[in-house]
């Protein structure tokens, strides 16, 4: 029996547990500030740091370690020698604030492995309803990618109001999908739970198909990747008729290029080489002081410094491993290397684990997210988002690596446990 004296301490460490889960929830205000000016920062990293200070009062520790702590702590090291080397300190305030905001969200899930398994459900489906919001908006805002194959989904969401702010564009919402999708695929081949099983292929054939609908042709090429990953994994053999029909596919692309309209607009040849003039004229940026190939050129000064050199309009590099070179210089690339190196020996636990594992299947499919990402990440910056509102340009973070990562440490650390 339970003394009546007990029963407050009871809810009191329930709510406690509450706060300390909500982490990730308590850094959003953070996104809202900077968007905002920054004029809301010090309320909006106070309300971040109260599950951490709980934590720390609790546990006299401020988060739990996981494998990626020293690349973490590197990148932190390269943000702020970025921050103090920008030219515009607002922008780099922006930048640096939402990065540690995404830092809290990883830490914030990665907290949270030793939860039940209804935890990491409830966050997928959360993930997923995201996802589902995020399509909307971008179908329902303009005529963006509007081609003969996909018109019929802008005029389904053109009831929705329209947003006098900045717009989603379709490699955005790309990126976005190509990492949920091969997720969704790991858990319906290798989950146990039919019913999971049924939910999460239903969710990937919907979000597949959002895909295709995007006309992202980056968006196409890293999510086939990826799900070319998780299906190897599930049956060896299926690799010996997905490599004919990328083959099938890549010649037909080439013979009807300048035939079909679409194919040229998904596969743009220009923008191609557009992106190879911005990637050029970025690393000749590095050459005009001796000090940025060490630092970077500044924590979000790309935008400023290619206007004055190059009299153009660049928010980004259209490359993530290059505007972390621009933004943190030397130490964000060692970061980034060390990062792959620990999720390549991450990748090899998960494969050595048994099939029956329940995590096994989402390991797995995190792993094909994690490289469709990679892949999508040559073509487009996915890490950091440039926002120009009322002639304010805003840099900051994107969540999604730090969320797909996070739950990736969560399935490694369940895959380790003994069945």
């Amino acid at each position: 029996m339970v003394s009546l004296t007990s029963r407050p301490i009871i809810r009191e460490n329930k709510l406690i547990e509450l706060i300390l889960q909500l982490q990730p929830i308590c850094a959003l205000p953070i996104y809202f500030s900077v968007l905002t000016g920054n004029h809301l920062l010090p309320i909006s990293l106070l309300i971040a740091a109260i599950p951490i200070g709980i934590r720390f009062g609790l546990y006299h520790h401020f988060f739990q370690r996981t494998p990626f702590d020293l690349p973490i702590l590197i990148f932190i090291f390269g943000m702020v020698i970025g921050s103090i080397i920008a030219p515009d300190k607002q922008v780099a305030l922006g930048a640096l604030s939402s990065s540690f905001a995404s830092i809290s969200v990883y830490y914030g899930i990665t907290n949270s492995t030793q939860l039940k398994t209804k935890y990491w459900l409830w966050l997928g489906i959360i993930i997923c309803l995201i996802t589902i919001v995020m399509s909307a908006w971008f179908f329902s805002q303009g005529d963006s990618r509007r081609l003969v194959f996909n018109q019929w989904i802008f005029g389904l969401f053109g009831w929705l109001p329209k947003t006098s702010g900045p717009v989603l564009q379709w490699n955005s919402l790309a990126a976005l999908l190509s990492v949920v999708i091969p997720p969704l695929f790991g858990i319906a081949f290798f989950q146990n739970s039919k019913t999971i099983r049924i939910g999460a292929l239903v969710s990937g054939l919907l979000f597949l198909g959002l895909l295709f609908l995007t006309a992202s042709g980056e968006g196409w090429i890293g999510t086939a990747i990826g799900l070319t990953f998780m299906l190897f994994c599930w049956r060896k053999w299926t690799l010996g008729f997905i490599v004919p029909i990328f083959g099938i596919l890549a010649t037909l692309a080439s013979i009807f290029y300048n035939k079909i309209h679409w194919l040229s607009i998904v596969f743009s040849v220009g923008h191609l080489t557009d992106r190879f003039d911005i990637w050029r004229n970025t690393l000749n940026l590095f050459a005009f002081k001796l000090y940025y190939p060490f630092t970077g050129l500044g924590f979000g000064s790309l935008n400023k410094l290619y206007i004055s050199e190059f009299a153009r309009n660049v928010n980004h590099t259209h490359n993530s491993y290059l505007q972390v070179y621009a933004d943190t210089g030397i130490i964000g690339v060692l970061s980034l290397i060390i990062a792959v190196v620990i999720f390549i020996r991450m990748a090899k636990s998960i494969f050595s684990t048994s099939k029956q594992n329940t995590c096994y299947g989402a390991g797995i499919g995190l792993i094909g997210g994690i490289i469709s990402g990679a892949i999508f990440a040559f073509f487009d910056v996915t890490t950091m988002v440039p926002v120009t509102i009322s002639a304010q340009f805003i840099y900051m973070s994107v969540p999604l690596l730090w969320i797909i990562v996070a739950m990736f440490v969560g399935a490694y650390d369940y895959c380790r446990k003994p069945l």
